[in-house]
């Protein structure tokens, strides 16, 4: 290996792979504008849900970022007692980024997962879960901390913000992924459960 090469394409920044080595500082991909059905990957997008737990998706267009386009629009009620287990069931939505079967998404390279969110009221709550190949055979996810944690004002509120969650928080497979989802877990409303709507827009891998 010619270890010059190698020092001056570390020191410059630059995009070459060298020897093999894996290219960093790709360009922000869109995984979905929520503007129309299905996200960026062809892949599906729906909820899920377990009762006594409910949740409703839609696409907005009355509030979104920007002037045009939609957001995406999550109606939800989180249980904490029964259903299985006793835990009040499940609900959240979620998107496949895998373009088939087998096929899944390399997200080596990027740096975070984020989305803008805003509330309908504020306080809202969920989390969000990445699965990878190991994961979806489960049909589970890897969870993030509360929403919260990655928001400028440190909670959802009436008003637009960005989340920027760090991938490398996130113990998965990164050349393997098969999906993201929203998870409005029962430890997120830790007062007997909870209740609201939140939207979502623009979300990407950076």
């Amino acid at each position: 290996m010619n270890t010059k090469l190698l020092l001056a394409g570390v020191l410059c920044g630059s995009l070459i792979s060298v020897s093999g080595l894996k290219a960093e500082g790709k360009a922000p991909l869109l995984i979905d504008n929520f503007d129309k059905q299905g996200n960026s990957f062809g892949g599906r997008s729906s909820t899920y849900v377990k009762e006594p737990s409910g949740i409703f998706a839609g696409n907005d267009s009355n509030i979104k970022r920007g002037d045009a386009g939609r957001s995406l629009k999550l109606r939800y009620k989180k249980a904490n007692q029964g259903g299985p287990y006793g835990k009040g069931g499940w609900c959240g939505y979620y998107t496949i980024v895998k373009s088939g079967p087998r096929s899944y998404f390399d997200a080596t390279g990027y740096t975070y997962l984020t989305l803008w969110v805003r509330g309908e009221e504020g306080g809202e709550n969920f989390k969000i879960g990445v699965a990878d190949e190991a994961q979806e055979q489960r049909e589970d996810s890897v969870k993030t901390e509360e929403i919260g944690v990655y928001l400028p004002a440190g909670k959802i509120t009436t008003e637009w913000q960005q989340a920027r969650i760090p991938l490398d928080e996130v113990f998965v497979d990164l050349e393997k992924l098969a999906s993201l989802a929203i998870c409005f877990e029962g430890d997120c409303f830790p007062d007997g459960g909870g209740k609201g709507t939140v939207y979502i827009d623009d979300m990407y891998f950076e």
